[in-house]
């Protein structure tokens, strides 16, 4: 419900509706039936009193009206909150949501049901059905800073991201503005969906935009004791800053992201420990300390075994020459375990680099596989490291042309980098 006596006309026209009155028959005794009309519309807010009068000649008690409603706001709110902390309803919570969607409600307290709703299937992986409800309610946004709008906002955003639509949440606020409308919900909030545009406007490789919003959802992120989100701050912002070659400012981050892993047991789980050394060793990759980047890839990988981790760490056993290892992993993790395309393309490639049977033939077959690949997804870093390679490769073969073709992707690639670089 908003938070003003302009839902109270609203609910006023519902009602009335819903009982099938005239607007005269409502207003008799209290004001005029244009009046009225002003007050269901909007145009003007009465005095509580006059709700009060108006309600009564509908037969509803206002003071009962405004307490129920209050509590199932209030219920929306602790439940939309919970999805902001990453915390799980309770059966009883579900029946709850669900019921409160139904056609004996209020129309905007059935708008905030469904938006939190939708946002719960987000939650759940059920992205198709929580899309199709944002549809169904998108031409009831007012587009003012009402709380349906907030939501709205919001949850879209998320859904953007759900669905890896990461250049087109990028565009859509950068064009939209659409922060604005939040400028006066909760700052936890504000951080969130800060943290939402931070994430898409790098995943688009807007770095400087990046940053911007990270900075910004830290500046609404204060005096609240959320540790996993504090976490999620401190890993992106780390992951921008590494992205941007400004090494020491990301490893301060991650370090800091350690610091508070370390001491809060809450969010002490597998994957977190995992996706922070994991971050942290492709951050001393980055700066070609392979030992280090190795140590912290395999620490990662104890902690959660996870197949990102694997590659990466294959990857950087190669760059510094420990084959030993490198064997090792290879016949630990088999190409089929893998089904992300990238790290198949990779382990192909690493497989192939320590046979020691290298054909032209057999190097291109492997290149025309993964480099396009590589490419069309805008991974220039793994262009930047195989390439050079393959072209080493081509020119103990004597085979300077394909030599020459691959040195010109490793040249295009590290111009992608410097470009986005100074995004």
């Amino acid at each position: 419900m908003e938070n003003n006596e302009l839902a109270w006309g609203k609910l006023l026209k519902y009602y009335r509706q819903k009982k099938k009155q005239k607007q005269d028959d409502v207003a008799f005794g209290i004001c005029t039936s244009s009046y009225l009309s002003r007050i269901e519309n909007g145009i003007v807010v009465a005095e509580h009193s006059m709700y009060k009068q108006l309600f009564e000649n509908l037969g509803i008690d206002f003071n009962m009206l405004e307490q129920q409603l209050k509590s199932q706001t209030t219920f929306l709110e602790q439940l939309y909150e919970k999805l902001l902390s990453n915390t799980d309803f309770t059966a009883d919570e579900i029946e709850q949501l669900t019921a409160m969607q139904n056609d004996e409600q209020p129309f905007e307290q059935q708008l905030m049901a469904k938006l939190v709703y939708a946002r719960f299937l987000y939650s759940l992986k059920e992205d198709e059905q929580a899309r199709t409800i944002l549809n169904e309610i998108e031409p009831f946004v007012s587009w003012k800073k009402d709380r349906i709008t907030q939501l709205f906002v919001a949850i879209t955003a998320f859904g953007h991201l759900s669905f890896q639509e990461f250049e087109q949440l990028s565009i859509k606020e950068e064009n939209n503005q659409l922060a604005q409308f939040l400028s006066n919900a909760h700052p936890f909030e504000l951080a969130n969906y800060h943290y939402h545009i931070a994430f898409a406007n790098h995943r688009s490789y807007k770095l400087q935009k990046a940053l911007e919003h990270i900075e910004l959802a830290q500046q609404f992120f204060t005096h609240q004791y959320k540790p996993l989100f504090q976490l999620k701050l401190y890993s992106m912002k780390g992951v921008i800053f590494n992205d941007s070659h400004r090494y020491q400012e990301a490893l301060k981050e991650f370090e800091a992201g350690l610091n508070l892993l370390a001491n809060v047991h809450s969010i002490q789980t597998p994957m977190q420990w995992s996706s922070l050394h994991n971050n942290i060793a492709y951050c001393y990759e980055c700066q070609e300390n392979f030992t280090e980047a190795s140590k912290h890839y395999e620490t990662a990988n104890n902690y959660d075994e996870d197949l990102h981790s694997a590659i990466n760490w294959m990857r950087t056993c190669f760059a510094k020459k420990d084959f030993k290892q490198l064997d090792v992993l290879l016949k630990r993790y088999e190409e089929y375990q893998f089904t992300v395309p990238h790290h198949i393309y990779q382990r192909r490639l690493l497989e192939y680099a320590v046979e020691n049977e290298l054909t032209i033939r057999g190097l291109k077959l492997l290149e025309d596989e993964a480099f396009p690949h590589f490419s069309e997804q805008q991974y220039y870093s793994l262009i930047l490291f195989y390439a050079p390679l393959w072209a080493q490769f081509y020119e103990q073969l004597h085979a300077y042309k394909q030599a020459s073709h691959c040195f010109r992707q490793a040249l295009f690639a590290s111009e992608k980098i410097r470009q986005r670089m100074s995004s």
